[in-house]
């Protein structure tokens, strides 16, 4: 019982002396600082005299008229009403005698999932092939199989030969225009 009674005692001195210490200093009335907020250094009024108008303040941008334009040039799918290939993706045209860029076409195909299966075929041989989707006059959407892309019509047609030998397709060297 002697053991019991020292417990408590004990407890009680601890939690007078948290009292003592707390206590003033939750009546002590200085409460927590309240710090200045600086204020700001510009003012927007609305007055017609101000010096600084809200057009000085804020650039105008042409991102309305640009948005307005894509608008225009892409349908509900995201392919372009002008050439048919897909917003953001590297079109693929016929070669001209002035292009610069280059890749070879190595199969298209109408299902996206068979156009991703010959991808990874034509990665595992080691080249760096991508998906360029577009669509035909009658709504019809191609997914066509490139590698590239390629700076020179030489190393453009080594891989086009390799791919026609590797994978019997008929590969063939377009333009590349990202």
């Amino acid at each position: 019982m002697q053991e019991r009674a020292r417990y408590r005692v004990t407890g009680a001195l601890f939690l007078l002396a948290l009292l003592v210490i707390f206590v003033p200093m939750l009546f002590d009335g200085e409460g927590s600082p309240v710090s200045d907020l600086p204020r700001p250094s510009t003012t927007i009024s609305s007055a017609p005299d101000d010096q600084r108008r809200f057009d000085d303040i804020v650039p105008t941008t042409d991102v309305v008229e640009r948005i307005e334009t894509l608008h225009n040039e892409i349908d509900a799918e995201g392919f372009s009403k002008i050439d048919g290939t897909r917003f953001g993706e590297p079109r693929l045209m016929p070669i001209q005698d002035a292009s610069e860029v280059l890749a070879v076409q190595a199969g298209s195909f109408a299902q996206l999932k068979n156009a991703l299966s010959f991808r990874d075929t034509v990665r595992g041989l080691g080249y760096e092939a991508f998906i360029s989707s577009s669509k035909d006059d009658a709504g019809r959407i191609r997914h066509r199989v490139a590698v590239g892309p390629l700076l020179d019509k030489a190393d453009a047609r080594a891989i086009a030969d390799a791919l026609n030998s590797k994978l019997e397709v008929d590969a063939r060297i377009m333009e590349l225009q990202i």
